[in-house]
């Protein structure tokens, strides 16, 4: 019989901590920094110094620990990830996404990478959309999708390719790309509220009604704003469809301890 301390064991080491540590209280910033002073060769120290900069909003100190860990050891994949992260975060998404990509070059099954890889691409993208530049998003949301991120980064931004498709007046592809979503997960309610404006919007009623009940199910209020829509077309109060565009969450912030083993992907 598998006892209760057996299983809290396994839970600790399923989170990355190990029993031992788990009751200890968090280092304070001031044992990290003699940690540090004692080990200054240690790329840990650095790192674990980083991560409590960070926790404190302190951000310009926090790199600075990643990249003195970094350069005693280059290739560490977990590093690389939050040096990215925060380097994203200070506006310098060209600079992060060279960094991530480092990151998921050591360990291709490191999927936070990707995931985070994928979202500042997609951050990315709104901003050229924003701007106009719609060729430089269209390239953001494609190498987004290629990252291969998970299925919620992969489906905003195939959705969010759908949106600018739908700026282009490319609606076939538009509709393609939306369908695209829904075969993935069903339950993404802009892909199927951005399908039934396409719908109304073209004069394809029966199957915009069958997006809106579908909507209805997902998401009562977009649901709504689909039926005013439906209303200013039916009047002939003609207006471009204002598609939904997605964003994706704020990526965790790693502390270690539970990244895949290098390996081919």
């Amino acid at each position: 019989m598998i006892s209760h301390l057996t299983i809290l064991v396994i839970v600790l080491l399923s989170l990355g901590a190990s029993p031992t540590v788990a009751g200890e209280k968090p280092s304070t910033l001031r044992e990290l920094k003699q940690t540090v002073a004692a080990k200054p060769q240690d790329p840990e120290a650095h790192y674990s110094l980083g991560l409590k900069y960070e926790s404190l909003g302190q951000t310009k100190k926090a790199i600075g620990e990643y990249r003195k860990s970094l350069s005693l050891k280059p290739g560490n994949d977990k590093v690389l990830y939050s040096l990215g992260r925060l380097t994203n975060q200070l506006g310098e998404p060209e600079k992060a996404i060279e960094i991530i990509k480092q990151a998921v070059k050591f360990n291709p099954k490191f999927q936070e990478a990707r995931n985070l890889l994928a979202a500042v691409y997609n951050q990315q993208a709104m901003t050229f959309m924003e701007q106009g530049n719609l060729d430089a998003a269209r390239q953001a949301l494609e190498t987004g999708i290629q990252a291969k991120g998970g299925p919620a980064e992969t489906e905003t931004l195939r959705n969010n390719l759908g949106c600018l498709y739908v700026r282009e007046n490319r609606l076939d592809e538009a509709v393609g790309t939306f369908r695209e979503v829904l075969r993935q997960n069903p339950d993404v309610p802009q892909a199927r509220y951005n399908l039934a404006l396409i719908y109304y919007a073209t004069g394809n009623p029966q199957a915009a009604y069958v997006e809106f009940f579908a909507l209805k199910g997902v998401d009562r209020d977009l649901a709504a704003q689909l039926s005013e829509y439906r209303f200013r077309i039916e009047t002939s109060t003609y207006a471009t469809p204002p598609v939904k565009t997605m964003q994706m969450k704020p990526s965790p912030v790693f502390v270690g301890g539970n990244i895949p083993a290098e390996s081919g992907y």
